[in-house]
C-alpha cells in the first residue's frame, strides 16, 4: 500500500494536472463593457485596418471594418463571435428593414432594439445610448451567442442606478472624436460661431476655488446657444489642488475626502444651473504635482477616489484632467480605488493622436474615453477672431 501511494505521489509530480481555468477579459467600447470569453481574440478595427472581419472563429471585433480587408479566398462556416461598431446610417437602415419584417424585440440587459435573424444566424442589437451597433453570430445553437450578449452592459449607471429605458429616439452619442480647444473664459458667441468651422469641442470652466477666470459670458443661455451651433462641451471644475503643488488653495491628506465630496456637490449644482443635465461628464482639473512625495500622491488618490464616487452618486460622469506624468499615471497604477470614467491628459508634444502617446498605455481608459491636450498656451485666429488657447485631440466623453 505504501509503495502504491509513493508511486502515485511520484506520478502526480511528473504528470501535469489540467490547466487552470482562464478568466474572461473585459473590453470596453463606447461605454459598453464586453466580457470576452476566455480564449477569444479581440481585434481593434478602423478605417485603415486590413484585419478580416470573419465569423468562423471566436472573436470580438471592435470598430468599423476597414475598406481593404485582407480576407482568405475561401472560408466557410459560422461560430459564436461578435462585432461592435458605431451606430451608423447603414446599420440603422439594416435594423429598420429587419424591424419592418420581423418586429422589435428587447435588448436583453441592454436598452435598445434587438432583432434575431435566424436565416443569417445573427442577432442584431442597436444601443442608441452608447451609439453602438452589435452583430452577433452563432453556429448551431443560438443560446451560445445569447449567453455572451446577455453579459454586455452599459458602463455608466443612470442617476437612480438603474438602466436607462429606451424611448425609441436615438440620443446624441456621449463621446466625440475630433479637434477641440480650451481657454480660460467663455468666448463671445460670434467667436464661437466663427471657430465652429474648425473645431468640434470646447472646454468650459464651470467653477472651483482654483478657477482663475470668472463666469463672464458663461451662463445657461450661452451653453444653450453654443450647443445649438453644434458644439460639444468639456465641462471642467478647478477645485483645491494637491498638497505638494505650487497653488494657493490646497487640500491636505486629512481633508482630501471631505474636500473632494464638497467639490463634487458644488460641481454638480453649477452644472445643473448651467443646464448641463445628469450624465454630463465633469472633469476635475488636478494640476501637476510632485509624484516623488508618497504622502502627497496618496492624498491625491484619496481625493480623486472620493470625487469619482460622489459625482457618480449625484448622477454625473466623473472625469479627471491632469498631466500624463502626475495624476493620470498615478490613477492608472492605483489599486483599490474608484477610477474616473474618462480622462483628459496633458502632454504638450504637439502630437494630436490620443492613442499614440508614448506615456499612455492603450489599456488605460479604452473605448472613446480620452482627450489629449497636446499643445499649450498660444494664439490662434479663425474666422477673424483670435483666442489664446490650448489644443486638444478628442476621442472622449463630452456633453
Amino acid at each position: 500500500m505504501r509503495r502504491a501511494m509513493l508511486l502515485a505521489g511520484i506520478l502526480a509530480t511528473l504528470i501535469p494536472g489540467p490547466p487552470p481555468a482562464q478568466a474572461d477579459t473585459d473590453v470596453h467600447y463606447q461605454g459598453l463593457r464586453i466580457p470576452a470569453p476566455a480564449g477569444w481574440e479581440v481585434h481593434h478595427l478602423g478605417p485603415r485596418s486590413t484585419e478580416c472581419l470573419r465569423f468562423d472563429r471566436h472573436a470580438v471585433y471592435l470598430g468599423s471594418a476597414g475598406e481593404n480587408q485582407d480576407c482568405p479566398a475561401h472560408a466557410v462556416g459560422r461560430t459564436t463571435a461578435i462585432h461592435v461598431e458605431p451606430l451608423a446610417a447603414q446599420t440603422n437602415a439594416l435594423v429598420t428593414g429587419l424591424l419592418a419584417r420581423d418586429g422589435a424585440g428587447g435588448g436583453g440587459r441592454l436598452p435598445g432594439l434587438r432583432v434575431h435573424d435566424p436565416a443569417a444566424h445573427e442577432i442584431l442589437i442597436a444601443v442608441p445610448q452608447a451609439g453602438a451597433f452589435i452583430t452577433g453570430s452563432y453556429g448551431s445553437d443560438v443560446r451560445d451567442l445569447e449567453r455572451v450578449l446577455n453579459r454586455i452592459t452599459l458602463e455608466e449607471p443612470t442617476p437612480d442606478g438603474a438602466a436607462e429605458r429606451h424611448t425609441g429616439a436615438a440620443r446624441p452619442r456621449r463621446w466625440v472624436r475630433g479637434d477641440g480647444f480650451d481657454t480660460c473664459r467663455a468666448p463671445s458667441l460670434d467667436a464661437m460661431k466663427a471657430w465652429r468651422k474648425d473645431f468640434v469641442a470646447a472646454n468650459v470652466y464651470i467653477g472651483g476655488v482654483s478657477r482663475a477666470c470668472p463666469d463672464g459670458r458663461l451662463s445657461h443661455d450661452w451653453i444653450a446657444a453654443v450647443r445649438g451651433m453644434g458644439w460639444r462641451l468639456i465641462p471642467t471644475y478647478v477645485g483645491p489642488q494637491a498638497p505638494c503643488g505650487p497653488h494657493r488653495v490646497n487640500f491636505t491628506p486629512d481633508s482630501a475626502v471631505d474636500d473632494a465630496r464638497a467639490s463634487a456637490e458644488d460641481a454638480a449644482e453649477r452644472a445643473r444651473l448651467l443646464g448641463l443635465r445628469r450624465l454630463t461628464p465633469i472633469y476635475y482639473d488636478m494640476e501637476a504635482y510632485s509624484r516623488h512625495d508618497p504622502e502627497c500622491r496618496e492624498a491625491v488618490l484619496d481625493f480623486l477616489d472620493a470625487w469619482t464616487r460622489k459625482l457618480r452618486r449625484l448622477g454625473y460622469v466623473p472625469g479627471v484632467y491632469s498631466s500624463v506624468a502626475s495624476a493620470i499615471r498615478d490613477l492608472a497604477a492605483a489599486k483599490g480605488i474608484k477610477k474616473p470614467s474618462a480622462v483628459w491628459f496633458a502632454h504638450w508634444d504637439k502630437k494630436s493622436d490620443p492613442w499614440k502617446d508614448r506615456y499612455m498605455s492603450r489599456d488605460w481608459w479604452p473605448g472613446h474615453r480620452r482627450i489629449k491636450q497636446y499643445r499649450g498656451d498660444h494664439r490662434e485666429t479663425h474666422g477673424g477672431y483670435t483666442l489664446n488657447i490650448d489644443n486638444d485631440a478628442l476621442d472622449g466623453y463630452v456633453r
